[in-house]
């Protein structure tokens, strides 16, 4: 099973990111990445098949493009073949092997996988930094459903893909698309010490090269909200912890003591 994606400015999570498609049956890599990523981003694989693509535009994918994954898909995947196609920073819960999964697909006459958007964050809301040794899921425990609550855009995305679907509308809808009947989640890990500084960035660029896809100011919407209440309050847009909580020092008196009252309600209600 071959898998799709691209690397535009911040390759940290790379090395999670093989790990858990691996774990789901993924064999081959195709990643688009720029020439000062190269050497990086092609000594991360290790023994997983990868290949590398250093003249395509990234840039492009981090504004709502397509282009470069579109190319590589035009060059390494079959007409009948099913691939992945995701985001670095997501990571697709699949219920099953892909192999496994795309052979449930076939036999509803299904072409396509959709996948809803969880976005993880810290406990307390504050961005984080992580190494390759992190656990991301314990380091964001929190998730929510922030794309559609508070960014109001498109939580729904194609993840596995039969043959080369044409995409209408980025990777959140294909043309002749036939979508299996049970959605999967979307664990999003882009929340994360740089995400703010990205979200600036990603806002700039939407805006030099006239890209719709902020269009009706989904990324003007996120950075409001984290200036308005210095952090992520997830505790406002449905934010649930999964799993337990990390063990985290007692909020200062000034900052209010939501957290400390959040998780005794969360602790009694598991009780």
């Amino acid at each position: 099973m071959k898998l799709f994606v691209c690397v535009f400015d911040d390759s940290r999570l790379l090395p999670h990111f093989l790990k858990h498609y691996v774990r789901f049956g993924v064999t081959e890599f195709h990643i688009a990445a720029p020439p000062h990523l190269a050497t990086y981003v092609g000594s991360v694989p290790g023994r997983h098949r990868a290949v590398q693509y250093n003249d395509f535009n990234v840039a492009g994918s981090f504004t709502g493009g397509v282009e470069a994954v579109t190319k590589m898909r035009d060059l390494a995947q079959g007409l009948e073949e099913w691939a992945v196609i995701v985001d670095l920073d997501e990571f697709v819960e699949f219920p099953e092997p892909v192999t496994d999964l795309a052979g449930k697909v076939e036999s509803e006459g299904g072409n396509i996988v959709r996948g809803v958007m969880y976005d993880r964050f810290a406990i307390d809301g504050h961005l984080k930094p992580f190494d390759d040794s992190s656990n991301l899921s314990a380091l964001f425990p929190v998730r929510a459903r922030f794309r559609s609550a508070v960014m109001r855009g498109n939580e729904f995305k194609g993840v596995l893909v039969k043959g080369r679907l044409k995409s209408q509308y980025a990777h959140h809808q294909f043309y002749d698309e036939r979508p299996y009947s049970q959605l999967l989640e979307i664990s999003h890990y882009k929340w994360n010490d740089r995400a703010i500084d990205r979200t600036r960035l990603a806002h700039e660029l939407c805006a030099a090269v006239g890209s719709p896809w902020d269009f009706d100011g989904e990324f003007t919407r996120v950075l409001n909200h984290y200036d308005q209440h210095g952090r992520f309050a997830w505790e406002t847009f449905g934010g649930e912890i999964v799993g337990p909580a990390p063990e985290i020092p007692p909020p200062a008196a000034s900052k209010g003591n939501w957290m400390r009252r959040f998780l005794t309600r969360a602790a009694g209600t598991r009780n």
